[in-house]
């Protein structure tokens, strides 16, 4: 919202709240938010800034890994119960077993689709192959009738003698 007095024109900032500033002064303003939002980006960037709220990434143990996998092999998703048991188990959060079990299968569809990717490239290949082939016969065959038409006498008689049948039928 744009105010006008008597000689000074002021801005009413919504991000700032109400109070107003002279317009010579929104630059400064901007420079100054623009500072500490990138002094709290760098804070939240940097692991070891006081007041950092960057978790630390969870390392599991190989006999947790162990326990995971063949949980996931016997079943891809779990009902909370089975979610919180296995929690219990490996002493962890059930929260923890969860994003575990979501990033597996994360993992499992992408592996997947890169198979499936792969399988198709072969396939495709192998149809441009065979296309490719196909068209060479053609080639090969309509030359050898061209060759064959012009050089057989027989055939030329034949020809002769089918397209003669046809004017008179």
């Amino acid at each position: 919202m744009i105010e006008l007095e008597e000689s000074n024109v002021t801005l009413s900032l919504a991000i700032a709240g109400p109070e107003s500033l002279p317009i010579d002064k929104i630059p400064e303003e901007k420079k100054r938010r623009r500072t500490l939002f990138l002094a709290r980006r760098r804070e939240a960037d940097n692991p070891s800034a006081k007041g950092s709220s960057k978790r630390k990434k969870l390392r599991l143990s190989k006999e947790q890994l162990n326990l995971l996998e063949k949980s996931f092999g016997a079943h891809a998703t779990l009902v909370p119960e089975q979610k919180q048991e296995l929690a219990q188990r490996l002493n962890l959060e059930a929260r923890q077993v969860e994003v575990w079990f979501q990033n597996r299968r994360a993992r499992t569809k992408l592996k997947q689709t890169e198979v499936d990717c792969e399988l198709l490239k072969k396939r495709c290949q192998r149809l441009i192959d065979e296309n490719t082939r196909l068209k060479k016969e053609l080639i090969e065959l309509s030359s050898g009738m061209q060759l064959c038409l012009k050089t057989c006498c027989w055939c030329n008689e034949m020809v002769g003698d089918h397209e003669s049948n046809r004017a008179v039928s």
